[in-house]
């Protein structure tokens, strides 16, 4: 998951972790794990992310510049393309 986006919004990880739905004793570590890529979020979970965080879900994915889309999501919130 990308960290760059909560970090964006100024969130800590607690904070951002309790507005998705974790308990306060737990929710840092449970965001720790996702950014590290010890866990993987669910789609579920991951757009809940993106809806607190005020992005498109696939924003939180590691892109796969091996292909077009993967290469231009992490622009996407930016705007700054006209389709």
């Amino acid at each position: 998951m990308a960290i760059g986006k909560r970090l964006m919004r100024g969130m800590a990880q607690k904070y951002l972790g309790i507005a998705v739905g974790f308990p306060k004793t737990s929710a840092d570590v449970r965001l720790t794990q996702y950014e590290t890529g010890t866990r993987k979020p669910k789609a579920e979970l991951t757009s809940a992310l993106a809806q607190a965080l005020d992005v498109v879900p696939q924003t939180l994915d590691v892109p796969d510049i091996d292909s077009y889309i993967g290469l231009i999501t992490p622009y996407l919130p930016l705007r700054i393309f006209t389709v």
